[in-house]
């Protein structure tokens, strides 16, 4: 593990919304954190602090952390890990996550292309593969 690059106020964890996330307040403030509505100090993903933490370094923008289990409160580093969003993304709409049906700007009009097209890029090794959701028009 590397040196810390933050302090996470413990007290200040907070969940959030339906999925169930956990926030919480850093020392310094975290570069990327935002305000809350109803709270005056900047939050920012406990998953992703406590990753930053482990590798000593903030993420880069495309860097997502991903919890292993699924359990968004389960945030040990054991249960995280890192991946780019596009690899992040393919994983969760293999693997049946409504991933399409949630976010409409990256939803083709026909997902079962997405879903063959991924399917079969994965079978052959393709890495870093590009949905252009324009393909399925």
């Amino acid at each position: 593990m590397a040196k810390p690059i933050q302090k996470i106020d413990w007290d200040s964890v907070v969940k959030s919304g339906e999925q169930g996330y956990l926030y919480c307040v850093t020392d310094p403030p975290h570069p990327h954190g935002e305000r809350r509505k109803d709270r005056d100090r900047k939050y920012v993903y406990l998953h992703r602090a406590v990753m930053e933490n482990h590798l000593g370094r903030y993420l880069e923008t495309e860097e997502e952390v991903d919890h292993k289990d699924g359990d968004f409160a389960n945030n040990d580093v054991s249960n995280l890990i890192v991946r780019k969003k596009g690899e992040h993304q393919r994983e969760h709409a293999l693997n049946g996550n409504p991933f399409w049906e949630k976010s409409p700007k990256n939803k083709p009009r026909d997902a079962s292309v997405v879903s063959i097209y991924l399917t079969s890029a994965l079978d052959v090794g393709v890495e870093g593969v590009v949905v252009d959701r324009h393909a399925a028009l």
